[in-house]
């Protein structure tokens, strides 16, 4: 995939029909098709012909859910909920302001699920190679003009990429231009957003009546207080290709070999009959097609023989099945799934391995990962961006930056919670904070750092007694 770029700052109705078509005819395909991959529908199998129509010829078709299990273990080790953290980042006369900032942006974030959506974006970069969000605002914001309500809420929900098309300009750096968003209602009637950075425009999109052409229909238009284009996109790399596409031939290969080998062995179930001095059908049937079938699905059914001459040569022609080749062929292609995808199969990662060890095997991996989060990163901090816009609306503009907050990611990986404790007791004897030493640990471990800090106070309060109740105060004796 790539950018779609214009040097338009408005579409006419003829603009916005030709890239909902080009779309639709383009990417959605693609996306499609990538999306029944991600579910294990895998296309290449389902689809393919079957020989003849000879119900005697085996036809299976077994697709193996590969690119499925190659999201869902990306997923869970980059994007598992509650594994991407926020904290604030700021000089110490702007700290508290940083921290209110932060207070007010986790309570958007917990009202919106972030958690999930957020996960749920790392989703689709790993299948479609790009996610959306749309941010908007619910409730009664409008108060003097551009003046916002603190009633207002800023929110934002996952979109199914294949119902948006984002334009750029041809700036060095390109930015957000317009935006389009699109989505079927019922057969021939789609709505449709168009978003500008003044307004947001809403059009019906219909079918002719006796013809395929479309028609679209202006049906309002609103005033854009973002003043932005309100839609959060996150890319997987600069090519935008998730995890599946560079291994799809390697999937279908693994289909074809899994699904004949079936075909083999029910070929062999219906292995075909010699027979020497001897029939199935008694000479006066013999030019009864009928009678034949019947006595052939009786066969194949019961697997016996009645009535049977003694001199009779009765065999099945059979041929050895390639098991060994089967085998190595099927282990050939799995192990090459993951090694072109750089997902590792963790099934096969058996015996007692350390956190160190399962590292060092995780090292491609967590290259890839690496890259990922950090083109992820981008569209994580725009998110907030958006947020802000609408918190300055509602607070001023003291409310804090977007550069105040770090996002933070940790890995689902297996916890060896020795080697932690021996890390933390190494950064405490080198001079680390307890804050740090507590946000290192794994969130299953200490899900809050402050309240882990907290905690660690009162404990140390009652082990020590307060100086002050030890040795009161005593008055000083009068002059």
């Amino acid at each position: 995939m790539e950018l779609w770029k214009t040097e338009l700052d408005y579409l006419s109705k003829e603009d916005i029909l030709n890239y909902l078509e080009k779309y639709e005819l383009s990417t959605v395909l693609e996306m499609d098709k990538l999306n029944a991959y991600g579910r294990g529908r895998n296309l290449a199998i389902m689809q393919r012909e079957k020989p003849d129509s000879g119900d005697n010829n085996p036809d299976q078709k077994i697709p193996i859910s590969y690119g499925r299990k190659q999201i869902t273990t990306f997923t869970g080790y980059a994007y598992r909920p509650r594994y991407i953290s926020y904290k604030t980042s700021a000089p110490e006369s702007k700290q508290a302001i940083a921290e209110n900032y932060m207070s007010i942006l986790q309570d958007i974030f917990d009202k919106n699920n972030e958690h999930i959506k957020t996960s749920r974006a790392g989703k689709n970069t790993a299948i479609y190679g790009v996610a959306y969000e749309m941010v908007y605002i619910e409730g009664d914001y409008v108060k003097d003009g551009e003046q916002v309500s603190l009633k207002a809420l800023p929110r934002f929900f996952s979109v199914d990429p294949r119902e948006i098309i984002l334009l750029y300009d041809y700036s060095p750096e390109p930015k957000k231009q317009i935006g389009i968003r699109f989505y079927r209602i019922k057969p021939g009637f789609f709505k449709v957003e168009v978003y500008y950075k003044e307004r947001i425009e809403l059009y019906d999109r219909t079918k002719e009546e006796h013809s395929n052409r479309w028609i679209l229909t202006l049906k309002g238009s609103y005033v854009n207080f973002f003043r932005e284009i309100p839609i959060v996109p996150y890319y997987f790399g600069e090519e935008m290709e998730g995890i599946i596409i560079p291994v799809i031939p390697l999937i279908d290969a693994y289909d074809i070999l899994i699904s004949d080998s079936m075909n083999e062995f029910s070929r062999f179930a219906y292995a075909y009959l010699v027979m020497q001095q001897y029939g199935l059908t008694p000479k006066a049937a013999e030019r009864d097609p009928a009678l034949f079938n019947k006595m052939l699905k009786f066969l194949k059914r019961y697997r016996i023989f009645e009535h049977v001459p003694s001199d009779a040569d009765i065999k099945f022609l059979t041929k050895d099945i390639p098991t060994e080749f089967i085998k190595f062929m099927a282990e050939f292609i799995r192990d090459q799934i993951h090694i072109q995808s750089h997902v590792p199969d963790f099934t096969r990662m058996g015996g007692d391995i350390s956190g160190e060890a399962i590292k060092r095997l995780l090292f491609d991996f967590e290259n890839m990962v690496s890259s990922a989060e950090a083109d992820f990163d981008l569209g994580l901090s725009e998110r907030i961006r958006l947020i802000t816009i609408i918190l300055k609306k509602i607070y001023g503009e003291n409310i804090g930056d977007p550069d105040m907050i770090i996002v933070s990611h940790k890995r689902n990986l297996p916890l060896d919670l020795k080697q932690f404790a021996e890390t933390a007791v190494l950064m405490k004897n080198a001079g680390f904070s307890s804050w740090l030493i507590a946000d290192t640990m794994p969130d299953d471990v200490i899900p809050d750092v402050q309240e882990e800090l907290d905690r660690q106070e009162k404990e140390r309060k009652k082990q020590v007694p307060d100086i002050f109740e030890t040795f009161p105060e005593t008055e000083e004796p009068e002059e």
